[in-house]
């Protein structure tokens, strides 16, 4: 049983000490006289019979302290307590001020500031440390001119050798009674705490999802036994490390912003000892003191019910399969790292998605690395571009033909992704709601014998305004708005200065170690590749700078080099050389997809930045230029 323990230096406190015990109900389970000698030993003792909290003064305080981990509740003097000290002191030496030194442990006196105009004395106060000796501080006093000594015994024996009078200090009992009832607080409060710790590691363990309990450094405090069990591992190997070591899948940066409070929570979609989990990180906040740590959620998924490792082979084998990784993605291409953390939360879902942007090449990555990160990721991956397929065709590709199984049932339990999706026609686009709706092929229903349920993902792919084509009667109603409530948009790589200028380094760093070159690229030349309109995104940037390197005659590349390549292969005109809409029409499209955001998002600007893949700074540019605010 938990308790109170009571280490007093000498039989008068030890004797006051038994007499408030006996007095009020409390939990002291251990009282003991003891010296500075063996007071480390008695603590521990004290410790062994269920001691929990010490009550010492002084010296044997600190002692106790530097030496053991319970907690110490201090004796302190009370100003009433010494002060009668101070007045027995005026009538043993009989003068009117005399001065009069205290010699006590640091923390073990109260307040003496006023002392000398209540008392009519003058009195020199020494608060020793470890660092400190009694007979320094006396002979110290003496060439001050002290009078009297009030201390403890040791301070009190070299005094009076030094033909100093000196008093022994003792107290009333009012300080012990003080810290008694500090100390019951503390008791108290511990069997509170414990009792709460108790209940909440209770309801932890008995919990469905993995829990882990994170300090404010993110480092691991406790661990349910469901966590446990999915990362089979015991909590006791955990405790201390990062939690990002443990969840690999953990964006770092993320997780800080959730222990530094500019982040409400964090959830995403991570794979831990071969098992799917969706991760929810929700910061601890205390009034007054910030967040102080977190609380981790990982919920299990179920995996697609089938044979994995037979399906894999079947789709390796027929080129089903999807290299794209959403990481390396977001390694490659910095500036899409939000659109990256969307599509992983994305991929949790099995609902359509729609990928809007120009860039085919990433467009493609971001496809194949939602494939890979979602629980289908071990089914099959097709791609079909339905761009310039007539009608006939699409129905007879996607859906499938009498015995012939169409696109949409070989993909069955994995990904299919439509790119150009604006191009599928109004009758091709009911037979996608059916399968999205009722998870079968419109075109069996009449041959109920060979309905077959298709659980297959769908992602379309667009660099077209869906918006507008619903207006203009080309996309259904029902598809547009089932296909944008899940919405990733990339923007422009050219847009992306970020990216362009890390790709650009690395690509011309890349061609001058293969063939051999050693040439300087000054920060001008960068600019231009930077700024220059790349309508090929990464695959033409990289084709250019091998180019640049290879022919370039000259050690240092300066922007005069890389323009005057750009002209000679691309024309000086730069994005203007390339087919582009009509500025009104860029303009009217930007506009209506900038007001449907905000609608969507209640006005808010970060959702809505975060929607659009832009930043706030470039939102706020964007609704001042349509006079939007």
């Amino acid at each position: 049983m938990a308790g109170i323990a009571v280490l007093l230096p000498d039989k008068i406190l030890d004797r006051q000490a038994e007499e408030i015990i006996k007095k009020s109900r409390n939990h002291v389970v251990y009282v003991k006289e003891t010296g500075i000698d063996t007071i480390v030993q008695e603590a521990r003792k004290a410790i062994r019979k269920g001691a929990n909290i010490v009550i010492a003064g002084g010296r044997q305080a600190a002692a106790i302290k530097n030496h053991t981990n319970i907690p110490v509740v201090e004796l302190q003097l009370t100003a009433q307590e010494l002060g009668l000290l101070v007045v027995k002191a005026k009538k043993i030496i009989k003068r009117k001020n005399p001065v009069i030194g205290i010699f006590f442990w640091k923390g073990m006196v109260c307040d003496t500031s006023n002392f000398n105009e209540l008392f009519g004395v003058k009195i020199l106060r020494y608060d020793l440390d470890h660092k400190d000796t009694w007979f320094d501080c006396v002979d110290d006093a003496i060439t001050k001119g002290i009078n009297f000594v009030i201390s403890e015994e040791p301070c009190v024996n070299y005094a009076n050798q030094k033909g100093i009078p000196a008093l022994l200090y003792n107290t009333t009992g009012e300080s012990l009674s003080i810290a008694m009832r500090h100390a019951e607080k503390i008791y108290f409060a511990s069997r509170i705490e414990q009792q709460n710790y108790a209940q909440f590691v209770s309801v932890l363990d008995s919990s469905f999802h993995g829990i882990i309990k994170t300090g404010e450094d993110g480092s691991i405090l406790l661990m349910n036994r469901m966590m446990e069990q999915i990362l089979a591992v015991s909590s006791e190997q955990l405790l201390g490390t990062h939690i990002t070591e443990v969840l690999t899948g953990l964006d770092q940066e993320l997780f800080k912003k959730v222990l530094d409070g500019t982040r409400e929570n964090y959830s995403t979609f991570i794979h831990a000892n071969l098992q799917a989990l969706v991760v929810v990180v929700e910061p601890i906040v205390v009034d007054g003191h910030g967040v102080i740590g977190t609380i981790v959620s990982c919920n299990k998924i179920k995996r697609m019910d089938w044979d994995r490792e037979e399906n894999m082979r079947e789709q390796f084998l027929r080129g089903f399969v999807a290299k794209g990784s959403l990481d390396d993605l977001a390694a490659k291409m910095p500036s899409l790292k939000n659109v990256v953390e969307q599509a992983k939360l994305y991929a949790q879902s099995s609902s359509p998605i729609l990928v809007e942007g120009k860039t085919n090449q990433e467009l493609e990555d971001l496809c194949q690395g939602i494939h890979n990160y979602s629980l289908r990721k071990n089914g099959p991956f097709l791609v079909v571009n339905v761009a310039g397929i007539r009608e006939e065709d699409q129905m007879r590709i996607l859906f499938g033909e009498g015995a012939d199984r169409g696109l949409m049932e070989q993909a069955n339990h994995g990904t299919i992704v439509i790119r150009a999706i604006d191009k599928l026609t109004l009758n091709s686009q009911y037979h996608l709601l059916q399968i999205i709706r009722k998870k079968r092929n419109a075109t069996s229903i009449l041959d109920n014998d060979n309905v077959q349920e298709i659980d297959t993902r769908i992602i379309g792919c667009t660099s077209k305004n869906l918006l507008e084509l619903k207006k203009k009667g080309r996309l259904r109603n029902d598809l547009y708005y089932l296909l944008h409530t899940f919405c990733l948009s990339v923007p422009e790589f050219s847009e992306r200065k970020q990216d362009v200028r890390l790709l650009a380094q690395e690509y011309t760093h890349r061609y001058m170690n293969l063939y051999s070159r050693f040439h300087i690229i000054t920060d001008d030349a960068i600019k231009a590749i930077v700024d220059y309109y790349w309508e090929g995104n990464d695959l033409q940037l990289e084709a250019f700078c091998e180019r640049l390197v290879l022919t370039v005659g000259s050690r240092k590349i300066t922007k005069e080099i890389v323009k005057s390549l750009l002209d000679e292969l691309y024309g000086h005109k730069g994005r203007e050389l390339f087919e582009e809409p009509p500025e009104e029409e860029r303009g009217n499209r930007e506009l209506e997809k900038l007001k449907w955001a905000l609608e969507q998002y209640g006005g808010n600007r970060i959702l809505t930045a975060k929607s659009l893949g832009i930043s706030t700074s470039t939102l706020w540019r964007k609704m001042k230029k349509y006079h939007l605010v």
